[in-house]
């Protein structure tokens, strides 16, 4: 039993280690910019452990990455934590239910969660205070965020499932 937990300790530490070395990845600047546009990647990757793991530790993991992602955001701090342990727990949930844990089932949750965040942030910070032209920041910034953070998403799951694979051999012992 004490090997067990000194693998789940294990694991449970590199994904923490791999989420947080994604966003400063993300964070960094200059980083992966393309037209003033940056990906997310700290979300994507908890949507994958989400997948691998259930809906607790998926929770678990898109709350962290939720918080990771209001410390560099000027929104209200605790909006995106909200969203994205309400994304991780779904994802969690729709993998046990519904969905196989593949790439393309990924992409799309990842961009489901990102979309709604997105949305969100529209509606809260320029939508609901009726500037002018406040569709330009939701074409120009806000929609080809989710969509490049979509297109590299494939990455951060072949890095998290690969951690999750060589674990499954470490726990099955």
């Amino acid at each position: 039993m004490n090997e067990q937990k000194k693998w789940l300790t294990i694991k449970y530490s590199l994904n923490t280690i791999l989420i947080i070395l994604l966003y400063v990845l993300q964070t960094t600047p200059g980083f992966l910019l393309i037209f003033d546009v940056k990906p997310n990647l700290a979300v994507p990757t908890a949507i994958c452990i989400a997948m691998r793991e259930g809906e607790f530790v998926g929770g678990l993991y898109g709350a962290f990455a939720g918080v990771l992602c209001d410390l560099g955001s000027p929104n209200l701090f605790g909006l995106n934590a909200i969203i994205f342990l309400i994304a991780g727990t779904a994802a969690g949930l729709l993998v046990i239910y519904m969905l196989r844990p593949g790439v393309i089932n990924f992409v799309f949750l990842t961009a489901g969660a990102l979309l709604t965040c997105s949305l969100l942030d529209y509606l809260f910070h320029y939508a609901m205070w009726e500037y002018e032209n406040v569709w330009m920041v939701l074409v120009y910034h806000l929609l080809p965020g989710v969509l490049y953070s979509a297109a590299v998403s494939p990455l951060c799951y072949f890095a998290a499932n690969s951690i999750y694979k060589y674990f499954a051999v470490k726990l099955q012992r």
